[in-house]
């Protein structure tokens, strides 16, 4: 079915696309599944950590969710990142067509010189620094996130209906925080919905890790 033409304008900071009958494209983005950096415990930044077994499962759970619940993506999008482009790949078996967009516009912020230490390593080494938000130089800001991310989510909506994007924590608060979502944990296999209208609008919150884990799959 091809897709209903969509009203071009400017892509601002927050603006979006919208339909010629005013309907709205809705967007899932989700965390990749647990990466080998994850289990332990290492802040991952843009390096290119692979997924684990319980990752790989994680993702299949989550496409399982999301076929029972009678979600069809006409467009699945993720970092080019393996941890995200895994996640994608089997989740776009499922629930997609099988294709899955790769954009470099969605890996994770950059972490700078914190990239690859535990959280342990970096209070020795920046003492309080993550619970006063004292980030390092290199750290990318909320800003210069979505000015990537929300122009490619701007230009794969032009083509889509429901968009599904796998990203990276970092990345879904930044839009959480740009679309003055209240904010909230971002675990494995977990995201939010969100509309796309005149600006960014924020829906339900998703989290198939816990979901996972009370399926007994930890």
């Amino acid at each position: 079915m091809v897709a209903a033409v969509l009203r071009r304008r400017p892509a601002t900071f927050f603006e979006v696309a919208t339909r010629e009958d005013g309907s709205c494209v809705e967007v899932l983005a989700l965390r990749h599944g647990q990466s080998e950096w994850n289990a332990e415990g290492r802040w991952q930044g843009q390096a290119d950590s692979p997924l684990t077994s319980l990752g790989e499962q994680q993702a299949l759970f989550a496409a399982q969710q999301l076929l029972d619940s009678g979600e069809f993506f006409d467009t699945i999008a993720s970092s080019d990142l393996q941890r995200a482009r895994r996640t994608a790949e089997i989740i776009a078996e499922i629930v997609g067509n099988g294709i899955v967009k790769l954009r470099t516009e969605f890996r994770e912020r950059s972490a700078g010189p914190w990239q690859g230490l535990t959280r342990a390593e970096i209070e020795m080494r920046w003492p309080d620094a993550i619970a006063q938000k004292r980030w390092p130089d290199g750290y990318e800001s909320d800003e210069s996130v979505i000015s990537r991310v929300v122009p490619a989510i701007y230009e794969l909506a032009t083509t889509s209906d429901c968009l599904l994007v796998i990203a990276h924590a970092g990345l879904i608060r930044a839009l959480d925080r740009a679309s003055n979502a209240p904010p909230t944990s971002v675990p494995n296999l977990s995201g939010r919905w969100y509309r796309l209208e005149e600006r960014l609008v924020p829906g339900n919150i998703v989290n198939f890790s816990a979901e996972a884990t009370s399926h007994g799959i930890e």
